[in-house]
């Protein structure tokens, strides 16, 4: 059971805590791609592959996720709370990045 570590800004960290907001968002950029998705580690794509692809939109990689948990850590202090990850996917809908495609991590439950 790998965890993703991810820095907010105390804003974000705070809707998070909150319950305001249940999904975090991510760039579709080669970083990002190839840590959230399975298709850039099985050799058959490129990093940038699905991206650029709308049949991808929407599309769950949850089941291809080497992730199951986040831990989302408040700027570069030692606070922190960690929730399960019920869903990854590349959505089109709108969201706090203002991208037109991104990554959302949708949360499940808190864990601590």
């Amino acid at each position: 059971m790998k965890t993703l570590h991810l820095v907010l800004k105390s804003k974000w960290y705070d809707k998070i805590a909150s319950g305001e907001k249940t999904s975090e968002y991510r760039a579709c950029t080669p970083y990002w791609n190839k840590r959230l998705s399975y298709l850039c580690r099985d050799g058959a794509h490129g990093a940038d592959d699905y991206a650029r692809y709308s049949n991808y939109d929407g599309w769950d990689f949850t089941p291809y996720c080497e992730y199951s948990r986040v831990c989302f850590h408040r700027g570069y202090t030692n606070q922190t709370m960690v929730f399960e990850i019920n869903k990854v996917l590349i959505t089109t809908e709108p969201n706090d990045l203002g991208l037109d495609k991104c990554w959302e991590i949708k949360l499940g439950k808190r864990l601590a």
